[in-house]
């Protein structure tokens, strides 16, 4: 996973620079007064946004391998410092600090065990390196993790039994994101950083046996900061955004904006263009067993994603814009374990081939970039498996679920026709029932298929 962050950010940052230059090759040629941007100094603000669990636990006898896929609420502080050492290049160092709200504990199917994993604050040290266009920095960032979990392994018997372990887990993380300005000393950006904090073992005297816990979690953030000192947009910007790009765009974020290095950008018009990232899987899997159990099961798995990506945007006031957007791509994600049915080895899982969305965009025109919100449709080709592994007797269940999705993210101009994004969205692709004939006493299992998605994209807009 780290090396695919890597990998996948480095090549967002080198056709960020390509097509900027590509496509301003011939373009009218702008003079600045003083540099228009800059990013150079210190920083701080706050952020928001969503966690995800990728963890799982393992016993020697009860427990295979099984995940606990909790989502929970992540929001913090960041601060630090920028340093633009070049004219299209920045490097820093930026740490956060903030709260992780993921709970997530389950009996085992059909036993009286139960593992689990609760977060409550995690932070980053991070290095931070990017390409700017001037308003918008495209970075990669990577660095050490630390995650404050409580992993637990429980015994339920006539005498319950219950052993959990805390600490401060040390790791590491990796990710990237854009950063834009909003005006004076104001900037947003939208984030993902994966993080892994190594393992952690926990011994039940109860049931004498030592769980085992790897721990990983996903965070997908969105931030406001605040640069000290003097404001991102400098001297070469003037008084009011007006007088430079025509009139009706404001006052207050700089005059001359004609005499910087980038026009203000038109939204309206089709556009079309391709996206890469990570797909989390967070499937539960459940069936109507002991009433008294309440057992279920976590599938969760992160693989590369990527996929096509076309709409229009109707730019229908000087600072906002609506639009649709559609989009189909792979999904690969596939995953399976086996749990023991009294004994019996019984397996359940997944497998993705593809996933779409058919979304509304509307979002706020800086000029430079839209910060939006967007919602529709979602439709994901998944197989759910329902297995007796002892006597080899396999059932499953195809189809293209149906349901919906929800996100946001950053899109910002590199060049007259060129933008790059950075988004997220949650998809609920509904539930499925899959029977095995070889397991009727425990009736049909029953799949909830649930999605991230935090993608990098880079959009072509046709037209003038």
């Amino acid at each position: 996973m780290k090396k695919v962050w890597l990998r996948s950010a480095a090549l967002a940052i080198f056709i960020a620079g390509s097509v900027q230059a590509a496509d301003l090759k011939g373009a009218p040629v702008y003079k600045a007064v003083a540099p228009a941007y800059d990013w150079t100094g210190f920083y701080a603000g706050l952020n928001a946004g969503v966690g995800a669990s990728q963890s799982n636990g393992s016993t020697d006898s009860e427990f295979p391998v099984t995940d606990r896929a909790g989502v929970g609420f992540a929001g913090g502080l960041q601060a630090g410092f920028n340093w633009q050492f070049a004219p299209n290049w920045v490097t820093g160092i930026e740490g956060d600090i903030g709260y992780l709200g993921i709970d997530r504990s389950f009996k085992n199917w059909i036993t009286v065990l139960a593992l689990g994993v609760k977060t409550d604050w995690y932070g980053t040290l991070r290095g931070r390196v990017g390409y700017t266009n001037g308003p918008s920095l495209f970075y990669a960032t990577g660095g050490a993790a630390f995650v404050k979990l409580k992993n637990s392994y429980d015994f339920f018997s006539s005498q319950t039994t219950l052993a959990s372990k805390s600490a401060t887990a040390i790791g590491w993380t990796v990710g990237g994101g854009i950063e834009t300005m909003l005006g004076g000393n104001w900037s947003a950006k939208a984030e993902y950083l994966y993080i892994d904090v190594g393992s952690a073992d926990v011994f039940n005297a109860g049931f004498e046996e030592t769980a085992h816990f790897d721990n990983h979690f996903h965070v997908y953030r969105y931030g406001v900061n605040y640069k000290f000192g003097g404001p991102g947009m400098g001297a070469g910007m003037g008084a009011g955004m007006g007088a430079g790009m025509g009139a009706g765009m404001g006052a207050g974020m700089g005059a001359g904006m004609g005499a910087g290095l980038l026009r203000a950008h038109d939204w309206t018009g089709f556009y079309a263009g391709l996206s890469v990232g990570a797909g989390l899987s967070q499937d539960v899997f459940s069936g109507p067993t002991d009433p008294n159990n309440g057992a279920s099961s976590d599938i969760a798995y992160a693989r590369v994603t990527g996929s096509l990506q076309a709409g229009y945007n109707w730019q229908f006031d000087p600072n906002w814009v609506a639009g649709l957007e559609g989009d189909i791509g792979y999904l690969g994600n596939k995953r399976a374990y086996i749990f023991l049915n009294d004994g019996a080895p019984t397996a359940s899982g997944f497998r993705t081939n593809w996933y779409g969305t058919a979304r509304g965009r509307l979002g706020y025109n800086t000029g430079q970039a839209l910060l939006y919100v967007t919602g529709g449709a979602a439709f994901v080709n998944v197989k759910n498996n329902f297995d007796d592994t002892f006597f080899q007797r396999f059932a499953s269940r195809t189809e293209t679920a149906g349901g919906w999705t929800v996100g946001g993210g950053i899109e910002a101009a590199l060049a007259q026709r060129w933008t790059a994004k950075a988004e997220y969205l949650y998809i609920d692709a509904g539930s499925q029932d899959v029977s095995n004939p070889d397991i009727t006493r425990l009736g049909a299992g029953h799949f909830e298929n649930r999605f991230h998605i935090f993608r990098y994209g880079l959009n072509y807009k046709f037209g003038g």
